[in-house]
């Protein structure tokens, strides 16, 4: 498997989908995380799985 982007990149490009007067921007965000991923789903699973584990700890 291949690196995975820091954190706080896969940060910025989750903001630039944020960016709804933006499609460009959007449109980037979202295509960033697909080039990271493979997959949006894989993307969203991956951001999920941190989320749950910072509350752990």
């Amino acid at each position: 498997m291949h690196k995975l982007p820091p954190e706080c990149l896969i940060r910025t490009w989750v903001w630039m989908m944020s960016e709804e007067d933006n499609p460009e921007l959007m449109h980037k965000g979202r295509q960033n995380l697909i080039n990271a991923f493979g997959s949006l789903q894989k993307a969203i699973e991956y951001i999920e799985q941190k989320v749950n584990l910072e509350k752990v700890n």
